[in-house]
């Protein structure tokens, strides 16, 4: 039984072979498989053959002139889109990243959530407070018009509370250590406002120049057009195309049908 598998498969595999080789060179059967038409067929198969390397040659070349335009054009689009943010980010600076959190309070760049809520104070200006309570601590913080927000952080349990709920208790020293990050948070943010203009008009500088040096990608785009002038005059071509036509002609001369390309 696996014999009969294995001769089938084998007779399969010959009756594909025959119809390719047939399509390839069309006429009777003596004008496909006998050696009286072998040096017919190898003329027509070296043409096929070297037309193949000269478009394989000229492909490969376009390819690698198309992908340095790429690379070219992504490289312009990245630094340009990465300028853009920055700019943006200038323009808008937002809260910016996180920088620590202690109870209700999130400390970010340029600003402070403040309550539950998540109501931001900008840290321009803002300054910290730590004052000691009996039962419950609180850092004040006060904005440069005297408004602000209190954050408070229980270091002693409510007496009136049912024992069965579970609130953390703060002591004085991460208290009195995250009022001093946020002081210092904003001290760096008003260095960074002082000098947020220059810095601005600076980086939209830049960025106008990153939008005008398209240097590279004009020169990846020239030498790209170049290969495929090239390709278009390339003299190994026409005499490949010739030695094909002549191959084809001369089998269609001699079976009166044309072979493909």
């Amino acid at each position: 039984m696996e014999a009969i598998r294995v001769l089938v498969l084998v007779m399969v595999v010959a009756g594909i072979w025959a119809a390719w080789q047939r399509s390839l060179f069309p006429g009777t059967w003596a004008h496909t498989f006998h050696t009286a038409h072998a040096e017919d067929r190898g003329l027509l198969t070296q043409a096929r053959r070297q037309l193949r390397t000269v478009d394989r040659d000229q492909g490969r070349a376009e390819k690698e002139a198309a992908g340095q335009v790429k690379a070219e054009r992504e490289k312009y689009e990245q630094r340009v889109d990465g300028l853009e943010r920055e700019v943006a980010l200038l323009q808008e600076p937002g809260r910016g990243t996180e920088l620590g959190r202690l109870g209700g309070l999130v400390l970010y760049e340029h600003a402070v959530a403040a309550s539950l809520e998540g109501r931001l104070l900008p840290l321009h200006g803002l300054r910290a407070r730590f004052d000691p309570g009996d039962r419950v601590h609180s850092l004040y913080l006060t904005k440069p018009d005297g408004g602000g927000d209190r954050a408070k952080f229980p270091h002693r349990p409510d007496p009136t509370a049912d024992p069965q709920d579970s609130v953390r208790l703060f002591d004085e020293e991460e208290l009195r250590d995250f009022e001093v990050r946020i002081n210092e948070a904003a001290a760096q943010e008003s260095a960074f406002r002082a000098g947020l203009a220059e810095q601005l008009a600076r980086k939209r500088e830049e960025l106008a120049e990153a939008r005008k040096d398209t240097t590279g990608l004009k020169a990846a785009e020239h030498s790209h057009a170049e290969v495929r002038e090239h390709n278009r005059s390339d003299p190994r071509r026409k005499e490949a195309l010739a030695d094909l036509t002549a191959a084809r002609d001369r089998w269609q001369d001699l079976t009166r049908r044309r072979p493909p390309t």
